[in-house]
């Protein structure tokens, strides 16, 4: 038994001596890993969601401590967005020639026309975040903290994958047919630059030397528009005048918020 007591005290003076090499620590930088769930905003009623997309995230993250409990927050995440929609009151189409979405100006380049039901589009950010961490010191071989900042995304690429039916534009007899428009891309359709605001919270556990792993979970206000294309854009719908179908081009801006859990393991 004094054997026993003796090796559980040597234990916790052991652990307490990581906690402490965590806590005086003013630099932490590990990877990260994150999922999470999109939310879409739409700007227009002629387009609706079409339930919520997701957010996968993979890269490197750093705290630097002004003092035990007040910091920030950086680092670089590669994020794999995506997005869903429908037509929402009223039809909605686009022109395209080959895996190419044309804009409004560019429609004679057309080899065919397409009636969407239903997107799926993907887009890559290269997100750099910076936040104010304030977390508490440590409670045995945890501490726990709360995150106030932004999160800015760089977009990398963008691509789409359609449901609906499709036409040949040189055929007037051709009706259309249905098909699935794979890896579709529209140049300049998803606004560059992606900013969001919000708020975060976790724990952090210590659980050998200086390596903590970190649990947290954070909602973020889109402030930008995913789409930003007035001037130019892509989709299309038919608006009856005086009983005349005539075509107008929509331009759909959408802000987009996020609820994301990530998972870090911190050096």
């Amino acid at each position: 038994m004094k054997k026993i007591f003796i090796g559980f005290l040597a234990l916790l003076t052991a652990n307490s001596s990581f906690a402490q090499d965590a806590a005086d620590k003013k630099f932490q930088a590990g990877i990260v890993f994150g999922a999470g769930m999109n939310f879409q905003d739409m700007s227009t009623k002629l387009v609706n969601n079409n339930g919520v997309g997701s957010d996968l995230l993979v890269g490197g993250n750093f705290n630097y401590m002004f003092n035990e409990t007040i910091g920030i927050t950086s680092g670089l995440e590669f994020e794999f967005s995506k997005v869903k929609f429908e037509p929402g009151n009223g039809s909605l189409y686009y022109y395209y020639n080959d895996s190419k979405i044309l804009a409004q100006d560019d429609i004679a380049e057309a080899s065919h026309i397409y009636s969407l039901t239903s997107r799926k589009q993907s887009m890559t950010y290269l997100t750099i975040p910076t936040m104010v961490i304030f977390r508490t010191n440590f409670i045995g071989y945890m501490r726990y903290f709360g995150k106030l900042g932004m999160r800015h995304g760089f977009l990398l690429g963008q691509n789409s994958t359609d449901e609906g039916s499709s036409r040949l534009l040189s055929d007037p007899t051709s009706s259309f047919a249905p098909m699935q428009n794979s890896n579709m891309k529209a140049s300049n359709e998803a606004l560059f630059y992606k900013g969001t605001i919000g708020i975060a919270g976790g724990a952090e556990w210590n659980f050998v030397g200086s390596t903590c792993l970190v649990a947290e979970i954070g909602f973020y206000y889109g402030i930008t528009p995913l789409y930003y294309n007035r001037k130019n854009p892509y989709l299309a719908t038919i608006d009856q005048v005086g009983g005349v179908p005539q075509e107008r081009f929509i331009s759909n801006a959408a802000k987009q918020s996020q609820l994301q859990l990530k998972i870090s393991f911190l050096f």
